[in-house]
């Protein structure tokens, strides 16, 4: 990555005060880890006592312009909206419009799950805590068919995966409902609410939550993938179609605002703008978890307790309480840390998919501000997520004697949109929900491709049942499983 060696001059020559508790080769550790863990571009908001350490860009917005990151560079924040979201619910629960406890019927009497029981006591706490035990295909609706209304209506036909509020399990569908009910009680979009009640007030002016704004902010990022060795563009995340869920895109100086207010218990500027009992309720668990299965970097180090609040992980680390939580969607992610009794706060952005330096750059500046300097954090998690022997891909399995044409058809997932395999010219085509892909029969294995994504030469590839007689009775598509109608 050359780009790195081209901006590290810039860079490094920019100093001032705010850097007094930071190393002096920290700039120059990011841009190295940076270029270690392919991450383009980064953007880095760091607060302490009220005060801004660090609000900045570094590496570059787009690999074909070469423009510099900086600290007002818009960036895709993923689920590190949820908190926006449930700061939403707390403001209304201080004007007494409703509490985290009403029943979402309550507020959507329309709103239908397959078990009469979940729909009618599922709560605004249980929604932001992911308890709800539904079916994951009802967190998948959402991104196959990027409407949220459609998603929220096939979850009548999506069954329990698990008892109610017996385990957490994490989805988007339901934390969306949460910002439906905040336009039932208010009459305004959640997005509008947000704005007027949240990004106004702190002056964060640089922060959108809907497509347009966002595709047309001069100062945005552009998105990557990295595979292989070679950083592929894709598509910018436009995904206002999550809500509440993660539709917010921000910038590192209108992080620290928002770090700033939440270490400050709703306050700014000297003025309350949501009770302190609001925010420390968010951040006291509701779910206890297993580090193993959240994240791999949470397996860097012993955990006295792991679980999830309203809207943010919560556990320990060195000794003290911390909130923290990701944003990740295709190529994108983010990642927020607050540690309250120190009034400490981290949050990055990165311009590329599931680049994992931000949980390894978020635990090395928290170590900075509580005067630990022992661990790299990088060199620990790099090899988590970077092991020396990589799994070997089981190869697709061959249909000698399949043709396409006996592919062709309607295919059925409960809960969900269904499949069409089409035929025209010769050329197989899959579509279900908005996604459109084209299926081509290639040594004999059916490789699926998208054509956002066909520049990428990753392999897909449909897996196919037969009944007894040998006709089709099902394919796999993107880890689902259809049933031929």
């Amino acid at each position: 990555m050359k780009y790195f060696l081209a901006l590290a001059g810039f860079f490094l020559c920019v100093c001032s005060s705010a850097y007094a508790q930071l190393p002096a080769d920290f700039d120059q550790t990011v841009i190295q880890n940076m270029e270690k863990w392919h991450a383009p571009g980064l953007g880095l908001a760091i607060v302490k006592d009220g005060e801004t350490v660090l609000a900045k860009g570094y590496g570059v917005k787009s690999l074909s312009t070469m423009d510099p990151v900086n600290e007002n560079t818009l960036f895709q924040a993923g689920s590190t909206t949820k908190a926006f979201a449930a700061m939403s619910i707390a403001i209304l629960i201080d004007q007494g419009k409703m509490s985290w406890d009403d029943p979402i019927i309550k507020h959507i009497p329309e709103f239908r799950m397959k078990d009469e029981y979940v729909q009618n006591n599922l709560t605004i706490r249980d929604a932001l805590s992911h308890s709800s035990g539904v079916g994951q295909i009802s967190n998948i609706n959402m991104f196959i068919g990027k409407n949220i209304d459609e998603t929220w209506a096939l979850m009548a036909e999506v069954p329990q995966t698990v008892s109610f509020r017996k385990r957490w399990e994490y989805n988007n569908t339901t934390f969306a409902l949460p910002g439906r009910v905040i336009e039932r009680i208010t009459g305004v979009k959640f997005h509008q609410f947000v704005e007027d009640n949240i990004l106004t007030p702190l002056g964060m002016n640089d922060t959108h939550l809907t497509d347009d704004e966002v595709f047309t902010d001069p100062n945005r990022v552009s998105a990557y993938q990295h595979y292989e060795g070679v950083d592929y563009e894709i598509d910018y995340p436009l995904i206002e179609y999550t809500q509440s869920a993660g539709m917010l895109n921000s910038t590192p100086e209108d992080m620290t605002k928002w770090m700033k207010f939440l270490l400050a218990k709703g306050n700014w500027n000297g003025e309350q703008l949501v009770a302190p009992e609001h925010i420390e309720e968010m951040m006291k668990p509701q779910m206890l978890l297993a580090p193993v299965d959240i994240y791999p970097a949470a397996t860097s180090y012993d955990h006295s307790y792991y679980s999830y609040g309203l809207a943010w992980f919560v556990h320990d680390f060195r000794g003290y309480k911390m909130a923290m939580h990701t944003g990740s969607i295709g190529g994108a992610v983010a990642i927020i840390g607050l540690i309250p009794e120190e009034n400490i706060g981290v949050y990055v952005f990165i311009n590329s998919d599931h680049i994992e330096y931000r949980h390894a750059l978020m635990y090395q500046v928290l170590d900075h501000l509580l005067g630990h300097s022992d661990t790299d954090w990088s060199n620990m998690i790099y090899p988590i997520y970077h092991p020396d022997e990589e799994p070997g891909e089981e190869a697709a399995e061959i249909y000698p004697d399949i043709n396409p044409a006996d592919l062709v058809g309607r295919y059925h997932l409960q809960g969900s949109y269904p499949l069409t395999i089409l035929e025209q010219e010769g050329a197989l085509s899959a579509r279900v929900g908005i996604h459109a892909y084209s299926v081509e029969k290639q040594d004999d294995r059916y490789r699926v491709t998208d054509p956002a994504t066909s520049h990428i030469p990753w392999e897909n590839f449909l897996e196919i049942d037969r009944d007894t007689s040998g006709i089709i009775s099902s394919v796999t598509l993107n880890g689902l499983t259809y049933e031929r109608e």
